[in-house]
Parts: C-alpha cells; sequence; structure tokens
C-alpha cells in the first residue's frame, strides 16, 4: 500500500475551486498581517486555550494510505467538548460577512472537527471566527459537527484526490514503458553526440549539475533530453523536466525531437509555455475577470479543456489557443494548469528564476516537486540572471503613483517617508557635484517605509473605481512592488547607487554576479545539466551560472571535417573607437574581398549600429552590382527578421548576397542556415560590451573579488559573441564555408586562448595577410 501525504489546504482545492480567476494583488506585508492577526486574536484567548494545534488523520483506501496533514489555528475543550475555531483575517466591513455553511472556510472548518473528533473519540462543535485587520473587530459563528455529513464531505474530498492520483499513475506506467523501449530517435549519431550524452547520464545518476560546450552541429539537444528521458522512467530522482530556453529556435527543435520520438512510440505529456502576451486573447484588457471574458468561470472551463488537451501528449501553444478561444478560457493560464500534469515543460528561464514571475506552483519553499533543468544556451543566462536580479526605481516612480491615488489615507505621508531618501542623495549630488552615489548598503528604514507605502496602497485600492484609473494604480504599485522583492535578495554581490537622469534621480539595485541567487532556485533540482556552444571558461560560468563545486566539465569539439572550414584573422586593422574613422574603408574592403572571393551568401557582423551605419555607404559604393546588400535595422518585427533572412539566403545565380547585422544582436545567435543559405561570415572588433556605467561595476566587483575585472566584464562575453556570430555558418557535416576576424586585438594571446581551439588548423596560418590567396585557395579545393 502506498503512503501519500497530503496537506487539508491541497485536498479542499481538489473540490472547492473558485469560479473565477482572479489575480491576487497582494503584497507581503498583506501576509505578515494575517500572520500577526491571528497571533493578536490566539493572545487574547482563555488559558488552556491551545493555538497552532497539528493534526494528522489517516485514510486506508486499498491501494493508498492517505495521510492527511494540517494545523488547526486554535483547540479548546468545554464541558467535555472539543472546540476548532478556525481563524480568517480580512479588510473587509465584518457586518457584510455572513457565514456560508457549504462554503471553503466552513469546509476547512468541518475536515479539522472531524479528525479531531475522530482522533480523540471526543464530541467536537466548530468555530469560523473573522478578524477586521484594520478595526481588529471580530466576529465568530458556531459551526456544529455533524459526523455524518463531516465524514461525507472528507470522503468526496479524498475520492476525488485518489482518483487523480490513479489516473496519474495509470499514466506514469503507459509513459515509463514507452521510454523504457525507446531507441534514439535518429539514424545516425554525430562525432561527440555520445560522448555528451555519457557526461549528462553520469550528471544525472551521480545527481552532479554539468556544464558542458559543444560546438555548433554535435547535436546538443538531444544529447541531453535522451539521457533524461530515459532516466524519467526510473522515478527515483524526478518527475518532471524543465527544458529551459531563451530563444524559439531552442523550442522548435525541442518540439521536432519529441515529435520524431512519439512516430517511435514515445508516450510524453509535453507542454510549451509562451509569453503571457504572445498567447493572449484578450490585449489591452485587464487580466481580472470583470474585464476578461476569458477569465470570468475559468475554473469551470477548464475541468473539461484539461482531458482533452492532455490527450494530444504533445501539447502545442496554437493548440491551446484554440481551445481557449472556442471556450474562452485564457490560454496562459490554461497553460499554466497543464504543466501539472506535464513531463517535459519547455519555457523561457524566467519561469524558473526571474523572481516577479517564476511558477510559484511548483518553487515555493515546501514544494513537493522532484524536477530536472535543462539549460540550454546557458551562456545567456548569465546576462539574463542579471538582469532578472536587478531593479530601478525613480522618484518620479513615487509622484506617478501618488497623482493616481491621491493623498488621502495615508498615502502622502508614505510617499513622503520613501521620498526623502530622494531628497537626501539629490542634495549629496549637488553638494559634491556628482552624477551618482553609490552606497555599501540602503538605508535601514527604506525597506520598512516601502513596505507600508504598498500596503497602503493595497488599502486604497477597493475604493478605487475598477476600470483605467485603477490599472494606472496598478501599473505603478507593481512596479514598486517587483523593486521591494528585489531589496529582500540583495547581497554582497550587489552594487547599490543612484543617479540622476535627465530630471530624475533612479535608485539602483544592480546584481553583479547572479550565480548565489541563481543556485537557489537550482537547489529544487535534482541536477542542472547547462549546455551551449560557448561554455569556455570554465570557471567563469560555474561561478556566474552558479553550478555546484563538484559540477562536470567538458568541451567537445566540432565534429565537422576541418578541411571544410576555414578561420582566419586579417591583421593590420584597428577598430577601435578612436580608429574608427580611418579603418572604416579597410573593413569595407574585407568585407567585400570575403563575398567576392566565392560566390554565395554572407553575414558581416558589426560592434554596433553606428560603426555598421559608418561602413555601410562605402560596402555599397564597392559592393556596385555584383553584390546584393541588405542591413540590419533596429527593432526590426519578426517579419522584418524574417524577410532580411529570406533576402540574405536566397538563391541567385548571378551574384552574392550580403547581410550586415549587430554582433550579438537578431542574427547573431540561433538562426540555423545550413548548406550554401550561409557560407561566410566576417566579424567586426572582438565584441566588447561598450563601456558604461554597469559595465564598469562589473569590472570593480570582480577586480576586487579575484583580480580579473577586464576578463569577466568584457573580454569573455564579447568573445562569446564572436564565437556564436561565427556558429551561423557551420551546421551539419556538410557545410563548407570561411569565418574572417578582423581586428588587431584577435591576435593577442589573451583573446586566442578563448577561442574554441578547432579555429586552429595545423599548418594554415590563423592570422594571414594574404588572406585572398587563402579564400581563393580554400575555394578551389
Amino acid at each position: 500500500m502506498k503512503e501519500i501525504k497530503v496537506g487539508v489546504r491541497e485536498l479542499l482545492e481538489t473540490v472547492f475551486l473558485p469560479q473565477d480567476l482572479n489575480a491576487k494583488n497582494q503584497s507581503s506585508s498583506r501576509g505578515t498581517d494575517g500572520t500577526e492577526g491571528h497571533q493578536f486574536l490566539t493572545g487574547k484567548r482563555p488559558e488552556g486555550y491551545r493555538r497552532e494545534v497539528a493534526v494528522k488523520f489517516c485514510h486506508d483506501s486499498g491501494d493508498y494510505r492517505l495521510i492527511v496533514q494540517g494545523r488547526a489555528d486554535g483547540l479548546f475543550e468545554e464541558s467535555g467538548m472539543l472546540i476548532v475555531e478556525e481563524i480568517k483575517t480580512t479588510y473587509l466591513n465584518l457586518a457584510d460577512v455572513v457565514l456560508d455553511e457549504s462554503g471553503v472556510h466552513a469546509a476547512q472548518l468541518k475536515l479539522y472537527m472531524y479528525f479531531f473528533a475522530e482522533n480523540e473519540q471526543l464530541p467536537a462543535a466548530g468555530r469560523l471566527t473573522y478578524l477586521n485587520l484594520d478595526t481588529l473587530e471580530e466576529k465568530s459563528f458556531t459551526v456544529p459537527y455533524s459526523a455524518t455529513e463531516c465524514s461525507g464531505l472528507f470522503e468526496r474530498m479524498a475520492e476525488a484526490f485518489l482518483t487523480a492520483l490513479r489516473n496519474r499513475d495509470r499514466w506514469v506506467t503507459i509513459r515509463n514503458q514507452s521510454l523504457q523501449a525507446l531507441e534514439f530517435p535518429f539514424s545516425d549519431r554525430r562525432l561527440g553526440q555520445d560522448e555528451l550524452m555519457d557526461l549528462a547520464a553520469l550528471a544525472i545518476d551521480q545527481e552532479r549539475d554539468l556544464i558542458a560546450e559543444a560546438a555548433t552541429g554535435i547535436g546538443k539537444t538531444i544529447a541531453v533530453l535522451f539521457p533524461a528521458l530515459k532516466r524519467l522512467s526510473a522515478g527515483d530522482r524526478y518527475d518532471q523536466i524543465f527544458f529551459l530556453t531563451a530563444k524559439t529556435a531552442g523550442k522548435e527543435i525541442v518540439r521536432k525531437t519529441i515529435a520524431s520520438a512519439m512516430e517511435q512510440g514515445l508516450r510524453l505529456r509535453t507542454v510549451f509555455i509562451e509569453a503571457k502576451e504572445r498567447v493572449c486573447l484578450s490585449p489591452g484588457n485587464r487580466c481580472h475577470p470583470a474585464a476578461c471574458a476569458y477569465l470570468a468561470r475559468y475554473y469551470d472551463k477548464v475541468r473539461e479543456l484539461l482531458p482533452m488537451l492532455l490527450a494530444e501528449e504533445l501539447i502545442l501553444p496554437e493548440a491551446v489557443a484554440e481551445a481557449g478561444r472556442a471556450a474562452e478560457a485564457c490560454p496562459f493560464e490554461l497553460t499554466l494548469d497543464l504543466t501539472l500534469h506535464a513531463d517535459l515543460i519547455v519555457c523561457d528561464y524566467n519561469y524558473v528564476f526571474d523572481p516577479r514571475v517564476f511558477l510559484k506552483r511548483f518553487f515555493m519553499p515546501g514544494a513537493k516537486g522532484r524536477f530536472l533543468f535543462l539549460v540550454d544556451e546557458a551562456h545567456n543566462l548569465v546576462t539574463r540572471g542579471r538582469e532578472m536580479y536587478s531593479a530601478t526605481m525613480s522618484r518620479s516612480d513615487l509622484a506617478a503613483l501618488l497623482n493616481e491615488t491621491g493623498t488621502d489615507g495615508g498615502m502622502a505621508q508614505a510617499c513622503e517617508a520613501v521620498d526623502q531618501f530622494f531628497g537626501g542623495w539629490r542634495n549629496e549630488m549637488e553638494q559634491e557635484q556628482r552624477p551618482g552615489v553609490q552606497m555599501a548598503r540602503l538605508p535601514e528604514m527604506l525597506p520598512p517605509s516601502l513596505e507600508r507605502l504598498l500596503d497602503r496602497t493595497q488599502k486604497l485600492l477597493p475604493g478605487i473605481p475598477f476600470g483605467p484609473s485603477q490599472d494606472r494604480v496598478l501599473e505603478h504599485y507593481y512596479k514598486i512592488a517587483g523593486f521591494a522583492r528585489i531589496v529582500t535578495m540583495i547581497n554582497e554581490h550587489y552594487a547599490l547607487y543612484v543617479k540622476k537622469e535627465d530630471a530624475d534621480e533612479v535608485l539602483h539595485l544592480q546584481c553583479l554576479n547572479p550565480g548565489p541567487l541563481l543556485r537557489k532556485r537550482l537547489d529544487f533540482s535534482s541536477s542542472t545539466l547547462f549546455f551551449s556552444a560557448t561554455l569556455s571558461p570554465f570557471g567563469y560560468f560555474q561561478e556566474l551560472l552558479g553550478a555546484e563545486p563538484d559540477a562536470l566539465n567538458a568541451r567537445l569539439t566540432s565534429p565537422f571535417p576541418q578541411e571544410n572550414r576555414l578561420y582566419l584573422h586579417i591583421p593590420g586593422v584597428d577598430t577601435r573607437y578612436r580608429a574608427r574613422a580611418a579603418s572604416v574603408g579597410q573593413v569595407a574592403q574585407c568585407v567585400i574581398d570575403m563575398a567576392e572571393a566565392h560566390r554565395g551568401n554572407y553575414l558581416a557582423f558589426f560592434p554596433s549600429y553606428a560603426y555598421l551605419r559608418e561602413t555601410e555607404p562605402y560596402i555599397k559604393a564597392m559592393a556596385g552590382g555584383r553584390i546584393a546588400v541588405y542591413t540590419q535595422r533596429p527593432s526590426m518585427t519578426e517579419r522584418q527578421k524574417e524577410e532580411f533572412i529570406r533576402r540574405v539566403t536566397a538563391n541567385v545565380p548571378e551574384r552574392s548576397n550580403l547581410g550586415l547585422a549587430v554582433l550579438g544582436g537578431l542574427f547573431g545567435e540561433a538562426v540555423d542556415l545550413p548548406g550554401e543559405k550561409l557560407i561566410g561570415v566576417l566579424i567586426v572588433g572582438p565584441g566588447l560590451p561598450g563601456l558604461s556605467d554597469e559595465q564598469e561595476l562589473i569590472r570593480m566587483y570582480f577586480d576586487e573579488r579575484n583580480g580579473n575585472g577586464f576578463f569577466y566584464a568584457y573580454l569573455v562575453p564579447g568573445l562569446i559573441r564572436v564565437i556564436q556570430s561565427a556558429g551561423r555558418v557551420f551546421r551539419t557535416p556538410d557545410d563548407k564555408g570561411v569565418v574572417l576576424l578582423v581586428d588587431d586585438r584577435l591576435a593577442d594571446e589573451r583573446y586566442i586562448e578563448l577561442l574554441p581551439p578547432d579555429w586552429f588548423m595545423p599548418g594554415r596560418p590563423f592570422s594571414n595577410k594574404e588572406y585572398l590567396t587563402a579564400l581563393a585557395d580554400f575555394w578551389k579545393n
């Protein structure tokens, strides 16, 4: 007989779900208020009153022993009878609070009465008490005990819970049988793929992290996913796999891989989470059942939709959107509910790591889930981690909030309590004639002042008319609440500073090293497999990704024939900012030389839009009619991006196509252009991030930490961009192409040692003034 532990609240949710899906606009202070309210009320109770009384109740059903655990707010005896008290805190006027005998509050009390009466073998009664947190007044209702009613209520909930459990067990049996029979879904394995699969399997078996750098073309996705799926059937380490990817292309590879395996008999429930904005069927409307029909009566609709969609197994966003549109149910929330039943969840990093939007159903303290994380293109998680754990708040944010709420209800005082800090910082900047102030720690009274401001705003919300006015208040509230959440996470790996920006003052909480905060979420996973074409040097990524000290690491070189790949550094060109005016003509000539050496499709990557714009006229003048030139523009839409790729990769017999793009931008990563779609790339400069206050703070932090500030802040991030852009050329074993590097710094040993070793071929000079001859010889063979 299997033992299953379940909390009272979880048991209640099998039967008592609200009709509507209502966003809960609650600050952390509200939870604190509720706890303090309970303590206040129970503190007034007489001697002999027991507070927070734990209870355990066992129920045998033949195949399962259900162990229900909970904690009653209060318990006391009166005339030989057990009185069980359940306390609910509220801001509602108590005159409007009535007893709903069939509601969830009464049901919770009835469960506790039943458990205590059965365990103690004493008659019982219940008291449901509401406490108004503003007035501290209380209102109580007596709930009589009926053994028949309460046992029937429990039996109904237990049966619903166990039915869902049995259904899940049946599915897991079917899934595991298919996983155990699953063969590698592709007919051949590429060089290096077996090694990566073995490493992934070893990391999973030993519950260790893996940092695997595998060159483009090895087939990284299936190499980590296949052993992860095979071991899912064992059920001894994890129940769900999260495949985390920042790119649409990464999701598409997973979709194709799972679809291919399903053709061979795989049974797996796979769910893809898209951004809420992308799947919203009611854009412009607030996420609230009064404003959006797709949230009204949501739980009535979802009971029918979930089984229908789960039957698809490979559950694509398009199918969820179509079902949601037909049933008027929110596709985003529907997707989140589907994840509870999924074996494989494919989503962006933020649904695991971002403190503002992470999936609380999985990653709250005390959550029961067991997970495995597969992190695709993991080099991106460093920058994304810094972004997710950083925040800003400006003086104008406070003014905008106060302008919308008005000054009543303590709002003026609450805003002033926060604003005074900005006033002090401004005076300091003016007196010392500096554009900013850096501090070792935040003022001690700032965090509680922020919480009071959020609490005041919460209490005013019900009095603000529903609609645009309330929406504007919530917009400002959420901005400040997100900032306050990051305040609670500040550690020694942050830079805290105020900057004057235009006519405003802005307080920055800048995360410099996201590793320790990422680690807190990684601890939910039995092991984490990080993989990318750019995860060197190992120590850099081990620290900044939060990998464990005993993490495995590997660097797998390209499996493709070296004779099909030419990497050349063109010496004698200085692309630094101070030499830009003198270098644009040289760079333009190098670009034209590449495109004329062999007819085909090419990309040239520039360090910035400014450099691209300066060089573009030279390139077009030199190109004449022999080369068609297309240019990336800022803020391109998805359609414009697709059109750019279509033109650059078109097969035109009489000319070459040349795309001019920005290094580290839209076309430098996750663009798959196999075969003759792309045969050459030229990269201008070493890709170093631009000089900025933010980047300099990262440099100074690592200078102090390990003496390698330039290496951490500039050199490694820059060369990752270079290597990723170069990787666009070689996607399959048959691809033949060239990569040209233009900048004197790329001949420096510090830079060269970070480039992939297979870029250097014995007998072929890497840095070559006679690059035209080298190009001609390469294309002849």
